[in-house]
């Protein structure tokens, strides 16, 4: 109950301060994923009012914010629809990256699984029954700071350029062109666990290695932050992310630039889906959360600069 309290708490104080800026309220929905972490949320047959979220950091800021305001709209389930319970609507939202999110809905921890990628055989084949529920697309877009040396010789990259960096084989920009200067490239990757790791690592590095000593970090929040305050990084992130930065400049894969008219079409190939992952049967208060999620909640993921389901293929 301390926990609950605690909990509605911040909600209202985060109501009270209409005049937050974007990165406080990232902060705020970060606060409630900690809050998950470090709680033992209740199993459905305790208290059938909760719901427990996790997996990708790049689904997780839209997942929170649609969360967060629907938890406001709505007290009790019975609020949203009047057969359901009248519990209280508690829904923890928490990070991981995807192959975290798929894992953890395997063995029963999440409700709903948060995953920016396809799913592997294998991780079918370990679900069994399961649904998936497209909430939009984005894709992978490589960048560096405004500030980069780059920034004036090259507007694209092809996958065997971007192997060579990742790799390490081109160790400073002098290497990439010969008209840069000899500084190292300070390289910047997501977790082996992160979505976005794994289309880099099938789509650009194939057999080929990331580089030792590259910087992995553990979501997509903290890479935007590194790679827009480092003059000499370069990595990749979410094209949302990308494109909704003052600070970075987005390079075009194979003369494709990660657009969203151009990643809803197909033509920009490191695109990947972002999806709601489900086992077994879908509780009823989850189904309601997600029929929002694909229909309210949309103008959030078009908020954070992503292709809303309606728009990918």
């Amino acid at each position: 109950m301390i926990k609950r309290k605690f909990l509605s708490w911040l909600i209202l104080n985060r109501e009270r301060r209409s005049k937050m800026t974007g990165r406080f309220r990232f902060v705020t929905a970060a606060v409630l994923a900690l809050m998950a972490i470090g709680a033992r949320a209740p199993a459905a047959s305790e208290e059938e009012g909760i719901i427990r979220i996790g997996g990708s950091t790049t689904l997780l800021p839209i997942i929170a914010t649609i969360a967060d305001n629907y938890m406001k709209r709505y007290p009790t389930w019975d609020k949203v629809d009047p057969s359901l319970p009248k519990k209280g609507v508690v829904i923890y939202v928490s990070g991981g990256g995807s192959g975290g999110g798929v894992k953890s809905t395997i063995n029963g921890t999440f409700d709903i699984g948060l995953v920016s990628r396809d799913l592997s055989d294998k991780e079918r084949e370990l679900l069994g029954r399961h649904q998936t529920f497209l909430v939009g697309k984005d894709a992978v877009a490589f960048v560096v700071n405004k500030a980069n040396p780059l920034v004036k010789v090259r507007e694209s990259f092809d996958k065997t350029e971007l192997a060579a960096i990742l790799s390490g084989e081109k160790k400073t920009y002098k290497d990439i062109d010969g008209r840069l200067p000899n500084s190292s490239i300070v390289l910047f990757v997501r977790d082996s666990s992160a979505g976005s790791a794994e289309i880099v690592q099938e789509k650009i590095m194939g057999k080929q290695q990331i580089a030792p000593d590259a910087l992995q970090v553990p979501s997509q929040g903290t890479l935007l932050k590194k790679l827009e305050t480092s003059r000499l990084a370069f990595g990749y992130i979410s094209s949302g992310l990308a494109l909704g930065s003052k600070q970075l400049r987005t390079f075009a894969f194979e003369g494709i630039k990660p657009l969203n008219q151009r990643i809803a079409s197909g033509d920009y190939t490191l695109a990947r889906p972002l999806l709601l992952l489900v086992k077994g049967e879908v509780r009823p208060v989850v189904q309601r959360f997600i029929d929002h999620v694909l229909t309210e909640g949309q103008r959030e993921v078009e908020r954070n600069s992503y292709v809303p389901a309606k728009g990918a293929k």
